[in-house]
């Protein structure tokens, strides 16, 4: 082997152990930079950093900060937008030259001779280095680009739209569990009652003065109670299996605190529903969808066009005819004459495509238009039915006080004491859940305008008061023993 040979088999070890290092090293990905660019998404720039630990009380902005951390179909969502951004790259990449290392291996017969009648190698090896360069494809790498580019922007539209649905899930049910629980509290005072009136009627047909039949209602009324206090019962331990699945924590045992505080001066209608065109994520996404489908007509109308490839290869080590050539390359002209309407018929779909991402949009604004209405009327109906049950409340009030002091003065029975107790307690459940109810109407509203935020920390604002299921809220009534 001559000084020359040597120096290119040198050459064609050091590269081929280099390429293999390469390799090797691109296969270590870091995971954890991976998924952060779509928890910055999700987090924010300084996501806040916490715990929590059974059985602390669990404030409503930890249980969406829990719920954005440990939802899997939220981080699912966040893997397409990562996907997308990872297509972008890919797109970018077919706008340079492309190398590979492609050694061969071929051989012949002993008895094969080349064309000047010397025997042929029975074995011979090719070690070329071989570069494409894409010169021109109708502009397709080009409007691709463009379209992943809409594409990244729709998948984060998506992700933030799927993290304003999952926030409201959590704020539902965890106003539902309140709401139960406010139940339980209401219908326990209730059933003493109840099982109070039953007393007070058994004790009147001893004396005479009720007959079995009133009693018999009685009865039937403490036993209807008593069924709607295990069906709140149950709903509360419903509602908090449902909450520990949303936020992924123990949180089954934890006390809850209602500080959302609804603010006085909300924005009308047709202003809320001016804020959801600019603001609401899935009609961000589906106007971001036609931009993609957009670009994906042009790229499937830039097939009809020439194509130009440049291809060279360099030989590190080249055994086959002839041995002296060290480079080779070539010109590549495509000009698509005849596809058998392979073209045409991506064309046609991209088009389809198109018109599909249009027809999307119109329907996402017509649905946000009856969302944003629908929750704005709720909650105007549901804002004017407090003010009409905390009437309800003080009148009932009034009329459990005087009842009372009718009693004391003997010119009432025991029942009517009973039977006005009984109304002040429904009327304080009623307004309870309709407050919850109020709140909840609040959340779906800024849902539909797309402006649920996401909580900066796990605790309320500073000074934020605790807000009560009721305003009117008075001592539980003493049950006042039954007539003799």
């Amino acid at each position: 082997m001559n000084r020359s040979d040597r120096i290119r088999s040198h050459s064609f070890l050091t590269v081929t152990l280099a390429l293999v290092g390469i390799l090797t090293g691109g296969c270590v990905v870091d995971q954890k930079k991976e998924v952060a660019k779509y928890r910055k998404v999700l987090d924010g720039k300084n996501p806040p950093k916490f715990t929590y630990t059974s059985p602390e009380p669990l404030t409503l902005e930890a249980a969406l900060l829990l719920a954005n951390r440990n939802d899997e179909i939220l981080a699912s969502g966040g893997e397409d937008y990562l996907q997308a951004l990872i297509n972008k790259e890919r797109a970018f990449s077919t706008f340079l030259p492309t190398i590979s290392f492609a050694p061969t291996y071929s051989w012949v017969d002993k008895r094969g001779r080349s064309f000047t009648g010397a025997p042929v190698k029975q074995g011979v090896t090719d070690a070329p280095i071989t570069g494409r360069y894409n010169v021109f494809n109708g502009f397709q790498d080009y409007y691709t680009y463009q379209a992943v580019g809409f594409t990244i922007e729709q998948r984060k539209a998506q992700l933030l739209d799927l993290q304003q649905t999952t926030l409201l899930n959590v704020a539902q049910t965890y106003y539902t569990i309140l709401a139960a629980e406010r139940s339980v509290k209401v219908l326990l005072n209730s059933t003493d009652v109840q099982n109070a009136r039953v007393r007070d009627m058994e004790g009147r047909q001893r004396a005479g003065v009720a007959r079995p039949l009133d009693v018999a209602q009685t009865e039937a009324t403490a036993a209807a109670t008593r069924v709607q206090l295990i069906q709140a019962q149950n709903n509360v331990r419903d509602g908090r299996i449902m909450l520990a699945f949303l936020v992924d924590a123990p949180v089954q045992d934890a006390p809850l605190a209602d500080r959302l505080a609804v603010p006085n001066d909300l924005p009308s209608a047709d202003e809320s529903l001016r804020i959801a065109e600019s603001t609401r994520q899935d009609i961000q996404a589906a106007e971001a969808a036609i931009e993609a489908n957009r670009q994906n007509v042009n790229a499937a109308i830039g097939q009809y066009y020439p194509s130009v490839t440049l291809n060279v290869d360099y030989f590190l080590h080249k055994e086959t005819f002839p041995t002296f050539s060290e480079w080779a390359g070539i010109v590549q002209l495509n000009v698509p004459i005849f596809t058998a309407g392979q073209i045409d018929a991506n064309v046609r779909t991209a088009w389809s495509q198109l018109r599909q991402a249009w027809l999307n949009a119109t329907h996402t604004r017509r649905l946000v238009s009856e969302q944003v209405r629908t929750a704005y009327e709720n909650m105007k109906s549901s804002n004017l039915r407090v003010v009409e049950l905390r009437i309800e409340v003080a009148a009932a009030q009034e009329a459990y006080r005087q009842a009372r002091q009718t009693y004391t003065a003997g010119l009432a029975t025991n029942l009517d004491v009973l039977t006005a107790q009984d109304q002040l307690l429904a009327s304080q459940l009623s307004l309870a859940n309709e407050e919850f109810n109020y709140k909840l109407f609040y959340l779906q509203l800024q849902r539909s305008i797309g402006r649920l935020p996401r909580p900066d920390s796990p605790l309320p604002p500073p000074g934020a008061p605790t807000s009560q299921p009721s305003p009117m809220e008075v001592e539980t009534p003493r049950v006042v023993p039954p007539v003799r």
